[in-house]
């Protein structure tokens, strides 16, 4: 007797849906593959490595997003920091910094820095002027800077020191005269053309085009599906051109056999 799953009207529905399931899947995978394939081909004129993935949620798929961005407003400029110490004039990127980026204020014609570890002087031209560290007698880690008494003031968070800009000593003060600098919110137009910046230095189109050649953009059970996939179009390309072959031998064969019948009988 056989099993109810054998009978007609229930493995016929079954088979005919998952017919249709797994030729469907095989035909878009085959397409997405050959696609991919020929955009992977023509790189260098279709330029997919300069051009950067701007979709927000392509980019959070991929666990890229903007870092915390810490800006100060210096004169009619603005001074900001990422978090990955890359330092920028409105949206110029003008140098590196250490650790995090505290404050920033313009003083004496030039663009002072405090980070934790760090006082940086930069020009009116974004030049590096100095590099203030602890070796100079920096008092560290830098948690505030602002102004008492037309001077530089500087924290620690437990003691505060005025600038000696001359000398370049560091003098204790009392905290209450001291007016300290504040992060302040970017222009939109500056904040939009860092982020801008900063994303298209992460993912190129040329990535996101071989993952999805390769099915990594699916995870691990993408690769997996896609490599079952392959074998699979292995064997059909091996079955199509074994029966290729076995066509081109009989055909060849049954035309041989009839022009060498044709003569035989000819030349009777």
């Amino acid at each position: 007797m056989k099993p109810a799953f054998l009978h007609y009207k229930k493995l016929r529905p079954w088979l005919w849906r998952w017919h249709r399931r797994l030729g469907l899947a095989a035909a878009l995978i085959l397409i997405l593959v050959t696609l991919t394939g020929i955009m992977l081909n023509h790189t260098s004129e279709l330029e997919l490595a300069k051009k950067s993935v701007q979709q927000n949620t392509l980019l959070a798929y991929y666990g890229i997003e903007a870092p915390t961005l810490h800006s100060f407003n210096v004169g009619e400029h603005w001074l900001s920091g990422y978090a990955y110490g890359q330092l920028y004039l409105d949206d110029a990127l003008i140098g590196q910094y250490q650790g995090e980026l505290v404050a920033a204020a313009f003083y004496q014609d030039q663009y002072w820095l405090a980070c934790e570890q760090q006082l940086l002087v930069y020009s009116h031209q974004a030049e590096l002027l100095d590099n203030i560290t602890a070796l100079y007698g920096l008092p560290v880690p830098i948690k505030k800077m602002g102004f008492c008494d037309q001077a530089l003031c500087l924290s620690t968070g437990q003691r505060s020191f005025k600038f000696d800009a001359q000398k370049i000593a560091f003098m204790p003060v009392k905290t209450q005269a001291i007016s300290w600098v504040s992060s302040t919110n970017l222009p939109e137009p500056i904040t939009s053309r860092l982020y801008a910046q900063y994303i298209g230095q992460g993912l190129s189109f040329e990535r996101v085009i071989l993952d999805l050649h390769s099915g990594r953009i699916f995870g691990p059970l993408g690769v997996l599906l896609f490599d079952v996939a392959a074998v699979l179009f292995l064997f059909l390309f091996l079955f199509l051109f074994l029966f290729l072959f076995l066509f081109l031998f009989l055909s060849g064969f049954v035309l041989w056999y009839q022009q060498h019948q044709r003569k035989k009988d000819q030349a009777r």
